[in-house]
């Protein structure tokens, strides 16, 4: 056989080594396959959890860690050293039926653990299951987050005899104690409340046929809570109640009405924000110090209201937070310091002009936290938002996100050491953020079909 015969033969052989997976070793089929990788939501760091990720091959999907500073992936269990944002990268190689994989990432939130002796306290409402429509009746919430679970638990206030309504809308601890505020309604009268210890609702008194609370405060074996009542007439006062012993806090000079939203104690003296007004029509922002009014300065320019809504008080600086409402154009979100030139406050990123408002204000070291929100560019719904020294922040949807939201918000600010907890609302859920990651939806408790939180406190006993 001549030299080209025997080149011939052996190009041939190795054809056929070839076809029959002895050449390379790595024959993929041409078989498409996708990979099903589930977003775990937020985790917790400590606290390991099962990854879900499968092949409709039946193939083994294999996962990485993409953050590995953040997380840890073994087999199909993932462990958190760090708070962050985790991502894990799923991919599957083929065989000689099936191709190989695109890779799927996923990525959360990973909060920071809560610390020993630590619980997390929050409270809000829910509407009962029993709701009819046009008849919806809500029901005071609290929720817990506790050392070690990452997974909060949902319990009911008592609704007071009588009532069919109630909601919590301000926390206060004192040693081992909480202290709820809200208010109860039957639909001809709502009442101011308190709840000590989870316990009967405590009615505060009133002459007038409609009262509320907004804030609550303990301190020096006090209980300071401040809120507002009004008359058939529609006559509203501010309301400050010590241990149960009613008082009006006076509207300034030139106003007729008042009410209180916030309150806070420090070197013992008692501060109030809340609003003045003679209409509807010339509402504006007021601070109480020791029961005396001062009218907050207006946002330069402004023609319409504008109102207090949170306070703190924090190495002799008082700080307010509130919003206005003007007569044309979009609201904003305002800030004072000591009482000095109404501040405001920018847009969130992400959203529009319209619709900005400030809540809750905090201060942590030199670090002062307002909560709030605004309308989100994209949808046109009330989006959650929190500012930093003034710089906006816009809270992310939470990674556990069911359906989309129509009215979210951040109400209430809280630490647990360094962290920042923000509490809100996330279309029906009740939600927090902590140091600004994505939200975690709060279990909805039972009975409930959609809840909301309205503040938070920290107890670390």
């Amino acid at each position: 056989m001549g030299r080209g015969s025997r080149a011939q033969l052996s190009f041939v052989a190795s054809l056929a080594l070839f076809a029959a997976g002895c050449g390379s070793g790595n024959t993929v089929g041409h078989t498409a396959q996708d990979i099903t990788f589930t977003n775990p939501g937020t985790q917790t760091v400590g606290v390991p959890t099962t990854l879900s990720a499968t092949s409709n091959s039946g193939l083994t999907v294999s996962l990485v860690s993409a953050s590995p500073n953040i997380c840890m992936v073994s087999g199909s269990m993932a462990t958190f050293v760090a708070a962050g944002t985790c991502t894990i990268n799923a991919s599957s190689s083929g065989d000689s039926t099936y191709a190989n994989a695109s890779p799927v990432a996923q990525s959360f939130t990973v909060n920071p653990a809560i610390g020993p002796n630590t619980t997390i306290y929050v409270v809000g409402s829910g509407i009962s299951t029993a709701s009819t429509p046009g008849n919806y009746l809500n029901l005071a919430a609290m929720w817990r987050l506790t050392a070690g679970n990452p997974v909060a638990t949902a319990m009911l206030l008592p609704t007071p005899g009588g009532m069919t309504n109630a909601q919590a809308v301000a926390i206060a601890l004192s040693g081992s104690d909480t202290y709820v505020a809200g208010v109860a309604s039957n639909g001809a009268n709502q009442t101011a409340v308190y709840w000590l210890n989870n316990g009967p609702a405590i009615t505060l008194p009133s002459s007038m046929t409609i009262s509320q609370t907004n804030a609550i405060a303990v301190s020096g074996g006090n209980v300071y809570v401040v809120g507002g009542e009004e008359n058939s007439a529609g006559a509203a006062s501010a309301v400050l109640w010590v241990n149960g012993t009613h008082t009006t806090l006076p509207p300034p000079s030139g106003k007729a009405y008042a009410g209180a939203s916030a309150i806070a104690i420090s070197g013992g003296n008692v501060y109030v924000a809340g609003i003045a007004l003679n209409t509807d029509q010339d509402e504006c922002a007021v601070l109480w110090v020791n029961g005396v009014p001062t009218i907050l300065p207006a946002p330069a320019g402004l023609t319409g209201d504008y109102f207090a809504n949170g306070l703190a008080v924090s190495g002799g600086n008082i700080y307010v937070a509130g919003s206005t409402i003007p007569n044309a154009g979009n609201d904003t979100a305002l800030f004072w310091q000591n009482g000095g030139a109404a501040t405001t406050l920018p847009i969130p990123p992400n959203d529009t002009t319209d619709g900005d408002g400030a809540g809750a204000v905090a201060v942590l070291g030199n670090n002062v936290y307002v909560a709030g929100g605004g309308v989100s560019g994209a949808t046109g719904d009330s989006a959650p938002a929190y500012w930093l020294n003034g710089t906006g922040m816009s809270l992310p949807l939470p990674t556990n996100e069911i359906g989309s939201p129509v009215t979210s918000f951040a109400g209430g600010i809280g630490f647990s050491g360094s962290d920042v907890y923000v509490v809100g609302s996330w279309g029906p859920y009740a939600t927090y953020w902590v140091n600004g990651g994505a939200g975690t939806l709060l279990p909805m408790p039972s009975g409930t079909s959609q809840a909301q939180a309205y503040a938070v406190a920290v107890d670390t006993q």
